[in-house]
Parts: structure tokens; sequence; C-alpha cells
């Protein structure tokens, strides 16, 4: 396990020169790092130990209040067709505050592609959910989720 961490720290440290839309990575504790994008997006990247798993987190925006019911509703339902096909779930950080994107990697030998691949993909599901949050006048049904998201989300 702590090799595990270990590599995942050293990744971490290689993330940042990899990808040049990373304007800065910051270094909370032995285990948690902030990454913030030059668009401003802060995402969380926290190593959990049981089970060894690396988690990713940022908020992808508050429901405007006449359309919480709403969305929250679409949230669940999306929640619901994830399971099983996508290593993502929707959440609240509390309940009058953003909703949050969490994500779940497991960490056997990764290696820095992987991880740029991983956080990609993740922050496509964050810039989709975010549009179901910040247009709540989108229909569910007309959300095209096939070109930005895996095979796998296709199939469910």
């Amino acid at each position: 396990m702590a090799n595990q961490l270990s590599d995942l720290q050293h990744l971490i440290r290689q993330l940042g020169p990899s990808l040049p839309e990373i304007s800065t990575i910051i270094e909370e504790d032995l285990d948690e790092w902030q990454i913030i994008f030059d668009s401003g997006l802060l995402l969380q990247i926290s190593w959990q130990e049981t089970p060894a798993r690396v988690l990713l987190y940022c908020a992808i925006g508050k429901p405007d209040e006449s359309q919480r019911e709403k969305i929250f509703a679409r949230l669940l339902n999306m929640n619901l067709l994830l399971q099983g096909v996508a290593n993502v779930k929707l959440a609240l950080s509390s309940p009058e505050d953003d909703v949050i994107l969490i994500g779940e990697l497991i960490s056997d030998s990764m290696t820095l592609e992987t991880l740029q691949e991983e956080i990609t993909e993740y922050l496509r599901f964050a810039a989709r959910f975010s549009e179901l949050i910040n247009e709540p006048e989108l229909d569910a049904e007309k959300v095209d989720l096939s070109h930005t998201t895996n095979s796998e989300l296709l199939r469910a």
C-alpha cells in the first residue's frame, strides 16, 4: 500500500509538466492534492488506503433554487444509469451547496498515461453533468453523452 501511495505521489509530480492545461498543483498532505487548471477548475485528488484507490472530486455547479427538485431528480437518475458502468457518482457537498462529481480510480500499476486519460475522462463527465445543472431548460433526453463519455456508458 505504501508503494502505491509513493507511486501516486511520483505520478502527480509528473502530471503538471505533462498536461499544459494545469496551472498549479498543490500538495495539501502526503495523500491529497489540488489541481488547478487554466480554466479555473479545481480538481481534488486523494489517496484512500482501504480499499486502495484514488478519489477525484470537483464542484460542478449549484442548481438554481427554482429548478432544484427537477435537477436533483435528474442527477439521481444519472447516478442510477452510471452504476456499474462508470466510476463516477454525483453528490451534494451539503444540502444548500454545490453538486460534486466523485470519481474513483483503482491504483494498481497506474502509469502517467493512464492517470492522464482517467483525469481527462473524468473532466468530460464533469463538463457534461455541469450542463445538466447549469442549463436546467435542457431536456435530459437531449443531452448527448456519446461524444464525451466512454463506450461502456453508451451500452447502459
